[in-house]
């Protein structure tokens, strides 16, 4: 499994990468077509679609010129083709009226799917929001 943890890794450092770019296409090419996020809110944006729309309103809104790192604390693997990824994301730079604070984090669960030899991300579930970054990051 260390080759498709690798791969995994990768399609989660493509997302940060994209964000950080402000490029809305690369971070929908990391999801499924049926992808679903679930923000820190609680919104719901269903399918590749409503979900690059969503990030778009974000990083064009109060996420703009903001930096998405993820830190990635366990990846498990359900089947050969099913991964769950658990972290920590630490968004800096958004409006600090938004969140109240430059910089917020929040953990997340990932779900990842392996179609085609290629892993993207099915299911994003990012929890609730806090103003300061963990202890040690």
């Amino acid at each position: 499994m260390i080759d498709a943890e690798a791969a995994v890794r990768k399609v989660e450092a493509t997302y940060d990468r994209a964000w950080l770019a402000g490029d809305v296409d690369v971070l929908a090419s990391c999801l499924t077509e049926d992808a679903v996020l679930v923000s820190p809110r609680n919104e719901v944006a269903s399918g590749r679609d409503e979900v690059r729309q969503f990030l778009n309103a974000f990083l064009e809104g109060p996420a703009r010129n903001s930096t998405h790192t993820s830190r990635i604390l366990r990846v498990s693997f359900v089947t050969d083709d099913v991964a769950i990824v658990d972290g920590e994301a630490i968004i800096e730079g958004v409006e600090a009226s938004e969140f109240g604070a430059p910089t917020v984090v929040h953990r997340f669960t990932d779900v990842l799917r392996k179609r085609n030899g290629q892993w993207a991300i099915a299911h994003i579930r990012a929890y609730a929001m806090t103003t300061s970054p963990p202890k040690g990051a």
